[in-house]
C-alpha cells in the first residue's frame, strides 16, 4: 500500500452501526495494488490502479462515523485498507451498484442505498438481489441493505454533514455525495476522464442531461468533482467546461467516431479530453460482463456486420 497526498485542487444514525463481520481469510494483495491518497486528514482516495479499470473508492471520516463511497472490484478486500485508516464504525454508500463498485460489499456490515428506481421492490428481507444488467455481471449479485435514504437527505457524521442526490444517467440508481463544508462532490461514474460510459444497461441520455444541469450548479460554486476511475480530481472549471460539452453533444446528436464494445456499437467523442461513449442506435446497450476480471473488447473502429 502506497500513501500520498493529493495533487493541489486537490442526522447520525438513530441506532449505531454493529460492527462489521470478520472478513475472509484471502491472499494479500500485490505490491502497489491499493494506492491511498490523503486529500485531507479526514478524507482519503482508495485507488486500485492495477486493476484494468483503475478503480477509486473514498473514505469520508467524521468525529462519530465513517462513510465508505463503493468498495472497488473486490480482487482484493479494501476492508483492511479502511481499517488502517480509522476505527470508527463504517457505513458503505456505493456510488451506484455496477460490480466493480461493490466487491466484496458483504465484509461491512452497514450498506446504505439510495430509495430510488424500485430497487426497494426487489428487497426480500435484507437482501437486495440485482439482475445481470444491474450489476453488469452475468451472474447475478446481491447484498444486504441496512438503511435506505431519499434524495437530498442529509447523513450526519459526527462533526461533518453530508448529502446523498440521486444523479441517474450512468445507471438509474447512480448517487453523488455533496461535502458543502469543503465544497467537494463525489460523482461516481457521472463523468470520467478516461471514459464515461452512457451505453450501459439502464442508462438514459434524458437523465444524463438533468445530472449534469444538476452537478453544474455545484460546480459553478467551486465545487471539486471526485470521480470513480482516476486519481485525478476535477476542477470545477473543468468540470463545466466538458459537462456542458456532453450536454451539446447529446442534444445535436453528435455521431462521434464509431466504437465497439464487446460486439455491441456505440460512438465516442473526446470532450475537453474526456472520453465519452454514447449508444449507436437506443437499443445498443453493453453486454454484462463474464467475471470481475473480465475486460472489454474495447475496439476503436466499426463493429463488424455478420
Amino acid at each position: 500500500m502506497r500513501k500520498r497526498s493529493w495533487p493541489c485542487c486537490a442526522a447520525i444514525l438513530g441506532l449505531a452501526l454493529t460492527k462489521s463481520p470478520k472478513a475472509p481469510a484471502q491472499d494479500a494483495p500485490p505490491k502497489d495494488w491499493f494506492h491511498v491518497i490523503v486529500i485531507d486528514k479526514s478524507t482519503y482516495a482508495l485507488s486500485e490502479p492495477r486493476y484494468w479499470q483503475a478503480n477509486v473508492s473514498y473514505l469520508l471520516v467524521g468525529s462519530k462515523l465513517a462513510l465508505l463511497f463503493d468498495t472497488g472490484p473486490g480482487i482484493y478486500s479494501i476492508r483492511p485498507i479502511v481499517e488502517s485508516l480509522t476505527s470508527l464504525p463504517v457505513m458503505v454508500v456505493p456510488s451506484h451498484l455496477h460490480f466493480d463498485h461493490i466487491g466484496r460489499i458483504q465484509e461491512f456490515a452497514h450498506v446504505e442505498l439510495l430509495e430510488t428506481g424500485g430497487l426497494r421492490d426487489q428487497m426480500i428481507g435484507n437482501t437486495l438481489t440485482l439482475s445481470a444488467a444491474q450489476c453488469l455481471l452475468r451472474s447475478p449479485c446481491s447484498l444486504q441493505v441496512a438503511q435506505w435514504r431519499v434524495d437530498g437527505e442529509s447523513i450526519d457524521l459526527g462533526d461533518r454533514q453530508l448529502s446523498i442526490l440521486s444523479t441517474p444517467g450512468h445507471t438509474p440508481d447512480s448517487v453523488t455525495l455533496i461535502d458543502p463544508a469543503r465544497h467537494r462532490m463525489f460523482t461516481g461514474d457521472a463523468l470520467n476522464r478516461g471514459g464515461t460510459l452512457y451505453d450501459v444497461p439502464g442508462s438514459n441520455l434524458g437523465s444524463v442531461v438533468s445530472t449534469l444541469m444538476r452537478l453544474q450548479a455545484f460546480a459553478r460554486q467551486g465545487y471539486i468533482a471526485y470521480e470513480a476511475h482516476s486519481e485525478r480530481a476535477i476542477p470545477s472549471d473543468d468540470f463545466i467546461k466538458t459537462s456542458q460539452g456532453v450536454l451539446d453533444a447529446i442534444a445535436h446528436r453528435e455521431k462521434g467516431k464509431p466504437a465497439c464494445l464487446d460486439g455491441v456499437p456505440a460512438r465516442q467523442l473526446d470532450v475537453n479530453g474526456f472520453l465519452i461513449v454514447l449508444p449507436s442506435s437506443a437499443d445498443d446497450r453493453l453486454k454484462p460482463l463474464a467475471s470481475s476480471s473480465a475486460e472489454i473488447d474495447w475496439r476503436h473502429k466499426p463493429c463488424q456486420s455478420t
